[in-house]
C-alpha cells in the first residue's frame, strides 16, 4: 500500500511537512476508487499509480494537475471495468 513517504519520493519533496495532507489524499483516492467498485483492499502496481496520479493532481504537481486528474480518471475507470479489481473478487 502506497505510503505519503513513497508518495513524496515520487514529488521530489524532501520534507515530511506535508504528510498529513498526502496521508488525507491517499485516503481520499482509495475511498474514491471504493466507489466505483474497485476493491478497498486491492494493493498492487496499478493502485499505488492511481494513488500516486491523484495525489499528483491535487499537489498540481508541475502544474500538471488537471492532467493528472484526468490521467486518475482513465485509470481508475479502466480498473472499475476489469474483473480482477471488482469488490469481492480478490
Amino acid at each position: 500500500m502506497m505510503t505519503a513517504e513513497q508518495v513524496r519520493k515520487k514529488m521530489r519533496i524532501s520534507h515530511s511537512r506535508t504528510d498529513d495532507d498526502i496521508s488525507g489524499n491517499i485516503e481520499a483516492a482509495r475511498l474514491d476508487m471504493a466507489r466505483v467498485g474497485i476493491d478497498p483492499g486491492a494493493d498492487d502496481a496499478l493502485v499505488d499509480k492511481a494513488v500516486e496520479l491523484y495525489c499528483k493532481g491535487q499537489f498540481d504537481y508541475l502544474g500538471k494537475g488537471e492532467q493528472f486528474m484526468q490521467n486518475y480518471e482513465r485509470l481508475r475507470d479502466a480498473m472499475s471495468m476489469a474483473e480482477g479489481y471488482k469488490c469481492g473478487t480478490r
